[in-house]
């Protein structure tokens, strides 16, 4: 029988960023756990009260926001005093709401300070970027994330480079790439989707990409192609993220929409000629297994990537590699004008073979596994 557990979740993501990973993860194993998803921190302005607050999202999840003291600016983790101030307001949250016996999950690291909020009957870290090697890291992140593996009885990582990485330093690790639903993203493909305004009015061809947009963009790219090809509509949809918006480039036929939420994605997805994975190659995309890659085979669309290895190992015979920005330009251009039927063909099989629901359904049986051998 499946165990009966409440998740203590702690995540570097926010619930209302954008839909990646764990929220596909969390909102599936909240059909049959409850949640409490706690998110990093805010600091406040002086004088204001320190405290959490809490909403509930649906099926099962709780959002717990802590709003803690104000830190110097060049510090880049939480502070010692607000790691004992989060870590009282945490467990009074937790055991108020009768959270015991819980399972640990962990995406951030250096949450590993509010170990002591629950008592945990598992801890599990799902290792899905190598967070250390993001702008702003900080410098200790390293030596938490080899506490928490070192406190986990599983470890699940996102595609074969992390696994690689990874797997030396845990006897139970287990690789699980990236999934896709793939009912939400065929939606691109039916007649009533509406396609939003923003990219209804664009001529095409519209090459697109929607997520975040940070330092692990390849802007050089991006650049050229919007030079070259005038004609060519960029529509690019996400929030930008620790860089400078000033840095981003500019053009007629370049377009920023900002955040989307998830359910408007098809009806972009549909808008869009073909579609973008365009990662610089650098330390931050090293162990990338980007989402994105089922989602827009889902949704029947041609797609051009650089040359992150996850994606060259499984789909480099369904997606166009880009290793350079002049050939970013060749390769969309061949998207737009080869017969693209056997590759769509093949990536719409490939999504059906990897969707969300058959990852988080064995996860969730190592994890019952972990429980019924009572490791701790």
């Amino acid at each position: 029988m499946p165990e009966t557990y409440d998740l203590v979740v702690h995540s570097h993501l926010r619930w209302d960023g954008v839909f990646q990973r764990p929220h596909h993860i969390i909102s599936r194993l909240a059909r049959q756990h409850r949640v409490a998803f706690i998110e990093e921190p805010l600091f406040l302005e002086a004088g204001s009260s320190v405290r959490l607050e809490t909403r509930v999202e649906p099926p099962n999840i709780t959002v717990v926001q802590p709003f803690l003291p104000p830190q110097a600016e060049f510090l880049p983790a939480v502070s010692a005093e607000n790691q004992r101030l989060n870590s009282g307001l945490v467990e009074e949250f937790l055991s108020r709401g009768g959270f015991r016996d819980v399972v640990r999950w962990h995406y951030a690291p250096m949450a590993i300070y509010l170990a002591g909020a629950c008592s945990e009957r598992a801890v599990v870290y799902d290792c899905m970027d190598e967070l250390s090697a993001f702008k702003g890291a900080p410098p200790e992140l390293i030596e938490r994330e080899r506490e928490l593996i070192q406190q986990a009885d599983i470890v699940f990582t996102g595609g074969r480079s992390m696994y690689e990485n990874k797997r030396a330093f845990h006897p139970n690790i287990y690789r699980f790439d990236s999934g896709v639903d793939v009912d939400h993203f065929q939606k691109a493909t039916l007649p009533d989707t509406l396609v939003p305004d923003d990219a209804d009015e664009l001529p095409h061809p519209i090459i697109g990409y929607y997520g975040v947009i940070d330092e692990r963009m390849d802007l050089d790219a991006i650049r050229l192609m919007a030079e070259r090809e005038p004609g060519w509509q960029l529509l690019l949809i996400g929030p930008v993220t620790k860089i400078d918006e000033a840095s981003l480039p500019q053009a007629h036929n370049i377009h920023y929409t900002g955040q989307r939420s998830y359910e408007d994605l098809p009806g972009y997805l549909k808008a869009i000629d073909v579609c973008l994975i365009p990662f610089a190659d650098n330390d931050a995309t090293r162990y990338l297994s980007p989402t994105k890659t089922l989602e827009y085979f889902a949704g029947t669309k041609p797609v051009v990537s650089s040359p992150v290895h996850d994606i060259v190992e499984h789909y480099s015979d369904l997606v166009r590699i880009a290793r350079s920005p002049e050939e970013w330009v060749t390769q969309v251009r061949a998207a737009l004008t080869e017969d693209n039927r056997d590759r769509l063909r093949g990536g719409l099989a490939r999504a059906r073979s990897h969707t969300w629901n058959s990852i988080v359904a064995q996860m969730s049986d190592l994890v019952d596994q972990a429980l019924s051998r009572g490791s701790r």
